[in-house]
């Protein structure tokens, strides 16, 4: 003969260990929730300065191809309210508008526009030129950057007088701002 269970056994979970669970599940979100936050952050503005970058890159080796001089022009500006794009310069055109949306305007970046809203909560901070000439020759231009930042971080994209385009972290780094991550090159 086997042990039959009695028909006095509980089964299920009582109300103190439901409550336990929750204590403990709450206590772990309130420490991941402002990691995530912060990841987040990060990684939109790793993408703003990526799309800048690899655009500026695009711009150089479009001049290259096209056998046509390859504007890049940007306008600053906070949360998300920032662009730039790429047009072929001439002689008429020597700058384009990302803010144009007309085909048929002078100042339209007739081959590519990028608005800031796409990055939310990031900034493009204004820089003493932001009209940039890839040479159709060579590839050359003018030397510049721009520095993007979050509310947290900041990391600058810089392009040499040869086209040679990188990220570094802004030097002086502003005091509220940390570096990206994963970026040592202090420009």
């Amino acid at each position: 003969m086997g042990i039959r269970a009695s028909h006095n056994d509980q089964q299920g979970v009582t109300l103190t260990e439901t409550l336990v669970v929750v204590a403990i599940t709450g206590t772990l979100l309130g420490f991941a929730i402002p990691s995530y936050q912060g990841m987040i952050e990060r990684n939109r503005l790793r993408q703003a300065a990526e799309s800048f970058k690899s655009d500026l890159q695009y711009a150089r080796s479009a001049a290259l191809k096209r056998s046509q001089n390859i504007v890049v022009s940007r306008q600053a500006g906070n949360d998300g309210a920032w662009c730039y794009g790429l047009a072929v310069r001439t002689a008429s055109k020597t700058s384009c508008n990302c803010n144009e949306t007309d085909p048929a305007a002078n100042n339209f970046c007739d081959i590519k526009r990028i608005m800031g809203n796409n990055f939310t909560q990031t900034n493009m901070e204004a820089a003493t030129i932001n009209n940039n000439t890839f040479n159709s020759r060579r590839g050359t231009t003018n030397a510049g950057g721009a520095t993007f930042s979050t509310s947290h971080y900041a990391v600058r994209v810089v392009f040499s007088d040869v086209g040679r385009v990188r990220l570094c972290s802004p030097d002086p780094l502003p005091a509220d701002k940390e570096a990206l991550p994963n970026i040592q090159t202090a420009c």
